[in-house]
């Protein structure tokens, strides 16, 4: 059952406001040497993470990364309301669609999403279509329109760049063609001038037209297919060209101009658009308004519509043309009162007329409205929020009317949604398009396929399936960073946008809304970034987050503080346990990552978006004021993104999101010096950054291309590869599980990827076992390098992070090596073992989680068996009663043994099996462990 009301007024939960979220996104990446995002440079990023991942052997950091989606989604009790008949899924932000003209039957769909990549689908119209991913090399990529030659439609073209924006918009690369239907891309190096992009269109003899925000209109002809380029912006137009349309009134078509991005809108047209000049356009003798913002207009023959939006960024009148644009008049009814753009009118604007009716057209916004009788009067035909209407996502980018009038697509900020009878009824198409955007993720520290994640545009997302699967929106509007409570991981948080945090103490059941602001109820002010990172103290149960320039903010009760909205100068005023906290070292620059030291309580590190790294040691009570260290002599300014400990708090490692700065930097004491490592790395972003786990000499990092390794930090020497089964698309965050060794990363554009842990340590020579005998625990463990002197230390630890020395083992040439360990309290601990090699390498084992309750066994337990579906290699987890002959096997579904292993174990207790499956076919498999007279079980599925 659906909520009927969310936590919070509409207003607040709304989706993002694009125009912050793009100011956030451009300070972010910049050049601080250009002040600007130099796009172009990410097609060079890109080239090289092809290119390194082709060259890259499989390696023991790369691994084997498994896709999570999601694939489908649901709105939870707390998220927004969908229409309860229609139980719609969403995917990702789409501005770029397409009905392939090559399919006769029309159900061939192009969509392109922003950072999902390029995606088709062979029939629309099935229940669930099957969405085929064409390229992820171009899922960095702002695709902002698509067209096809109507000559051949083999050939098509994309063009790049949001430039609905202020000057803080998304910059493209240019344009890019296609010459096999859609299979191959390349990019056109004649257009890389041409970054921001608005609409691209063939006209009928299949030349080719460009609009563009800054260099005008621009045009190729067939015959050079894009190799050159004329500027035929028409003469007293702006350069900044918002839409373009082709009508068949002449053999090439009268080709529609609409200039005026937050430039005064002017409108002209031709019939000879493949031998014009600026000079030979024509201005209507009756123009609709000209505001200084946006406008998107529709063509059916001679009929057109126009949406012009103001500088309220509405659309208060809507204005028709029936003589092909030579004067315009006011429609005689608005939709909504002429506001029904929802004030978004400079960023979702969407138009269209039904081909086989001209009177009947339907527009849309942040929601979409239909008329039969040209403008006279109109019905409300989609709902992002709530009831009433079919439910549509918010925002809507592009309208297509097509078969008859039969048909309807909508592209917005939700994927794809579709009618089969003229908007009557609208159904997503979104099942199977994988293009979320995640801005953070989670990871559960013992419910194995439980994660949580913050997506742009749809909420925070919640996980509990194996393998690729659907997802729950737990929360609406926006969802920013999120949290688990490593210790209790009953206690989670999300966060909508600024410093609004949702929580949950029921582990994911339930949630509520706790919302700070400056100001007062009346007049409320916003706090903190836009998508505000936070981080939270896993052993003090405390929430730090970015303030207002300068300041900390700190929450000491975020379990127990109640729901609600809090102002700090009004009423309610904000509970004594939450506060901004000065610290004269972030130099009056707003924070923008944190980190929370796993080794010394209540130390905090702060970086900032100027470069600054600092820490405050005693954070949870510091006060107001207070200096804190800074420890960023020799690192650039820039905007810090990420801030990690290694082993101890000796070994940092920092990285910047901005282009044109080293972006990777350690240091091995504590901050006093910094070591650029950016070595091979391409100029791009970096989002966030760790060492492997448990070693200071290996790294891992998210770029906007993907997620990138190196197996030896080497100041300027070294050496990264990009992770040959990850995607080349903008990765936000990683995370790590200590249990397993399992990794997280959440892309921004492909949903939740993860790998396993034999991806992450080097445990295939090196394996750990053990059990609890009465008050002791009994260690064994095998190592292949057999090296005279080999000293083994013993490690304990009681969350997984930090490992302390118990004891050492050594000296003797072996493989099989014992010991014995007296717990002193704690019964459920984590231990590992660490070994130098005589080349002064260290190593460890794979880590292993023993519970007392282990000796209590009397059957086969199989606790873990993952990944499941498998691609390559299983790690499987389990206990087992006694000693003695063990056996492993593999059935197929018809009961036939495929795969067969024995092994005499010597103790009792936890084990665990890391085995490469490979060579088994596709398919459903049942493994089974037999001891004795007791086995256990499980179903699995191989790729």
């Amino acid at each position: 059952l659906q909520k009927v009301e969310p936590l919070q007024s509409e207003e607040k939960d709304e989706y993002d406001g694009p125009d912050k979220l793009a100011e956030f996104e451009f300070e972010r990446t910049k050049d601080p040497a250009l002040g600007y995002v130099p796009t172009e440079r990410l097609l060079v990023a890109m080239e090289e993470a092809k290119s390194s991942q082709a060259r890259a052997p499989f390696s023991v950091l790369a691994g084997t990364w498994i896709e999570r989606g999601p694939n489908s989604d649901v709105s939870g009790p707390y998220g927004n309301p969908r229409d309860a008949f229609n139980l719609a899924s969403t995917a990702g932000r789409i501005r770029a669609m397409m009905v392939d003209a090559a399919d006769v039957t029309g159900k061939t769909v192009w969509v392109g999403g922003i950072n999902g990549g390029l995606w088709k689908t062979t029939d629309i119209t099935a229940a669930t279509p099957t969405w085929i991913l064409v390229n992820d090399y171009l899922s960095n990529l702002a695709v902002s329109s698509i067209t096809q030659d109507p000559t051949n439609s083999s050939i098509m073209y994309f063009c790049t760049g949001e430039s609905y924006n202020n000057s803080d918009a998304v910059r493209g690369v240019g344009v890019f063609k296609s010459t096999d239907g859609g299979s191959t891309w390349n990019f056109l190096s004649s257009t890389s001038s041409y970054v921001y992009g608005t609409k691209i269109l063939c006209d009928y003899l299949g030349n080719i037209y460009l609009g563009t925000k800054g260099t005008g209109l621009i045009r190729s002809t067939k015959a050079s297919g894009g190799a050159a380029w004329t500027n035929i912006t028409p003469t007293g137009m702006v350069s900044d060209i918002c839409d373009l349309e082709i009508s068949s009134t002449t053999a090439a078509g009268r080709l529609h101009v609409v200039g005026g991005i937050f430039t005064t809108q002017s409108y002209r047209y031709t019939d000879i658009p493949i031998t014009a000049t600026s000079a030979s356009f024509t201005a209507p003798t009756t123009a609709f308004p000209s505001y200084a913002m946006r406008a998107e207009i529709a063509v059916s023959g001679n009929t057109l519509y126009a949406l012009p939006a103001n500088n309220s960024r509405q659309v208060p009148t809507i204005y028709k043309s029936t003589n092909g644009g030579a004067t315009w008049v006011a429609t005689t009814a608005q939709p909504g009162g002429g506001i029904w753009a929802s004030g978004q009118g400079w960023y979702a604007l969407s138009i269209d007329i039904n081909p086989s009716n001209a009177n009947q057209f339907i527009i849309g916004g942040l929601d979409c409205y239909k008329t039969t009788d040209a403008g006279a009067s109109w019905t409300k035909i989609s709902q992002w929020y709530g009831s009433g209407a079919p439910y549509v996502h918010a925002d809507n980018h592009k309208i297509i009317w097509y078969d008859n009038g039969n048909k309807l697509l909508f592209a917005n900020d939700g994927g794809v949604f579709y009618s089969a009878n003229g908007g009557t009824t609208i159904v997503d198409k979104n099942k199977g398009l994988r293009i979320k955007q995640f801005f953070s993720c989670a990871i559960h520290p013992s419910s194995l396929n439980y994660f949580l994640a913050g997506a742009q545009d749809n909420g925070t997302h919640q996980y509990n399936n194996a393998g690729l699967s659907s997802t729950i929106e737990i929360t609406g509007g926006d969802g920013a960073f999120v949290a688990i409570d490593q210790n209790q991981p009953t206690n989670q948080f999300g966060a909508y946008v600024f410093e609004t945090y949702r929580r949950s103490t029921d582990g994911g059941s339930n949630w509520d809304d706790i919302n700070f602001y400056t100001g007062t109820n009346a007049v409320p002010t916003n706090l903190g970034n836009f998508i505000n990172p936070f981080v939270y103290d896993n052993t003090q149960n405390i929430i730090y987050a970015a303030g207002d320039v300068g300041n900390v903010f700190r929450w000491t009760t975020p379990l127990t503080t109640v729901a609600g909205d809090y102002y700090a100068n009004g009423t309610p005023t904000w509970p004594a346990s939450a506060s901004q906290v000065t610290l004269t070292s972030l130099n009056s620059i707003k924070i923008s990552a944190l980190h929370v030291s796993p080794y010394t309580s209540n130390r905090v590190y702060f970086g900032t978006a100027a470069g600054r790294v600092c820490y405050a040691d005693g954070a949870n009570t510091i006060a107001s004021g207070s200096a804190g260290v800074n420890i960023s002599t020799g690192l650039p300014a820039g905007n810090v993104s990420c801030i990690n400990t290694g082993t101890n708090d000796n070994n940092l490692i920092v990285s910047y999101s901005n282009y044109g700065v080293n972006s990777i930097w350690v240091s091995t004491n504590a901050g006093t010096s910094w070591t650029s490592i950016e070595g091979n790395l391409p100029d791009m972003p970096v989002r966030w950054c760790m060492f492997a786990p448990g070693n200071n000499t290996k790294a891992i990092i998210a770029t906007e291309a993907g997620v990138w390794l190196t197996q030896s930090i080497n100041g300027a020497s070294t050496v990264w590869t990009a992770s040959a089964t990850f995607p080349a698309v903008r990765t936000d965050m990683l995370q790590y599980r200590p249990l397993d060794g399992l990794i997280a990363a959440a892309t921004h554009g492909r949903g939740l990827w993860t790998q396993t842990a034999s991806s992450v340590l080097p445990i295939d020579n090196f394996k750990l076992r053990g059990l609890w005998t009465g008050n002791d625990v009994k260690l064994n463990w095998v190592y292949d390098d057999q090296i005279i002197g080999s000293q083994f230390d013993v490690e304990v630890s009681t969350n997984g992070i930090q490992f302390g020395k118990v004891g050492n083992v050594g000296g003797a040439i072996t493989t099989k090596y014992d010991f014995k360990y007296s717990p002193a309290a704690a019964s459920n601990l984590y231990y590992r073992i660490k070994v130098r090699d005589l080349s002064g390498s260290l190593k460890y084992s794979n880590v292993i989680r023993l519970y007392k309750s282990n000796t209590q066994n009397s059957e086969i337990i199989i606790s873990n068996f993952y990944p499941n579906p498998i691609v390559d290699n299983a790690s499987i987890s389990y206990s087992v009663p006694d000693a003695g002959k063990t056996m492993y096997n593999i059935y197929n579904i018809n009961g036939q043994l495929i795969w067969s292993k024995e092994e005499h174990l010597q103790y009792k207790g936890s084990y665990s099996l890391n085995q490469n499956l490979a060579n088994l076919k596709a398919g459903s498999y049942i493994f089974t462990i037999t001891q004795n007279d007791k086995k256990a079980k499980q179903t699995f599925i191989k790729r």
